[in-house]
Order: C-alpha cells, then structure tokens, then sequence
C-alpha cells in the first residue's frame, strides 16, 4: 500500500470520528443535556475515549463551535474560487447555494438554536468568542485574496457580511415555534428557512435598504 493511500484513509478516519464526536453532541442538545454537556458525555456517545476526543478538540466549546468555523472556512474557499469571474458579494451569496454550505448552515441552525435556549441572555458566551476569532480569520483571508485593499475596508465589509448573517439567525430564532416543554425539533423547513434568511441577508447588503425607511412615520415630540 502507497504512502498515499495510507494518508487518504487516515484522512477520511479522522473527518469520520470528528463528525461522530460533533453529531454526538447534536443528540446529546437534542435530549435536552443543554450547554452543560461534559467531556465523557460527548466522547461515550461518539464511542471513543476522552484522551481521542481532546485530540481533536481541546474543549466542548470548540466543539459547539465546530459549525460556525466550518461554514465560515467552506464560504471563504468558495469565495476564492469565485472572485476572478465576479464581484465578491455576488460569490457570497453563490456560495450560499452550494449544498455542503447548505449541510453545514443546518449544523450551524441545530446548536444556535438548543443553546440560545439555554442562555438567559439569548446568545451563547462561548459562541461570542468564538465568532470574534471568526472574525478575525475571515479578516485575514479577505486580506490575503484582495492584497490591494485598504485593511479599513475590509475590516468594514467582513464585520457587514458577518453581522448581516447574525442578523438572519436572531430573526430565525424569533420565527421558530415554541417547544412547550418537549425537545425542540427542527425540521428540513425550519432550516431551509434560516438557509433562505442568510441569503436574502447578503442580497440585502448587495442591493441596499430599500425597504428601510429613511424618514420617521411620525414626527418626534418634545417633551
């Protein structure tokens, strides 16, 4: 057996046990365990040991965040395949489209959702910090593909395109039914909704805030 062929089954070994140790954790959400799922939690429903799961991730919140980081990866290596035939936003909503970011929006739509219920502040804080250091990363990306770009502007547009799909998550979260007490469910139309919402958010920065009323419906009144 080649070298190569070695390292192409150890690749696809270690993408299937990282997927079991993230699908571990969705079912455990979906069982109601909340942000308070453990190490040994995760790693007995993956059927692997906690020394194998810190291996791959060094905390549970890593792997809570696991999505979020994908989406953002795949969407950026997209971008770059698309950005030399089209302007950038119109790669990004392209990109929306694809089926793996479509996966991955899903995974994103499953762990937002079970954790912003558990949180009295209607975010997760693991999640924030997490998202920052998306940030960044997407910062440095969009740097390295446009080098002749001022860094203002695409600190600008990178904190647009990202705060645009936070926006379509808090206004998906808003839409979703409430549980009344049973495990949350999210069905394939509940996702493609929130699918749905983070397109229509960068078309919205795309073609501008027609709909956004640049004047008060009601004069202001003095106190």
């Amino acid at each position: 057996m080649t070298s190569l062929s070695v390292g192409n089954r150890r690749e696809k070994n270690k993408q299937a046990t990282l997927q079991a140790i993230v699908a571990a954790a969705s079912d455990l959400l979906h069982e109601g365990h909340g942000a308070g799922i453990t190490a040994t939690q995760i790693a007995e429903a993956a059927g692997i040991s906690r020394r194998t799961l810190f291996n791959y991730f060094p905390t549970v919140d890593a792997i809570l965040s696991y999505p979020l980081h994908a989406v953002l990866e795949t969407m950026v290596e997209s971008i770059n395949e698309l950005t030399d035939t089209m302007p950038l936003i119109e790669a990004i909503v392209l990109a929306l489209k694809s089926d793996e970011v479509a996966k991955l929006l899903g995974q994103v739509a499953l762990f937002g959702a079970y954790l912003k219920t558990d949180s009295p502040t209607g975010c997760y804080p693991a999640n924030m910090d997490e998202w920052q250091i998306a940030t960044t990363d997407v910062i440095q990306r969009v740097a390295r593909r446009y080098p002749q770009a001022d860094s203002f502007s695409i600190r600008v547009f990178t904190h647009a395109i990202l705060g645009a799909g936070q926006a379509a998550f808090d206004e998906w979260i808003e839409r979703l039914p409430s549980p009344n007490g049973s495990p949350m469910e999210l069905s394939d139309e509940l996702v493609a909704e929130f699918h749905h919402l983070i397109t229509q958010a960068m078309k919205t920065l795309d073609e501008g805030f027609a709909a956004l009323p640049t004047t008060a419906a009601l004069p202001l009144q003095e106190d």
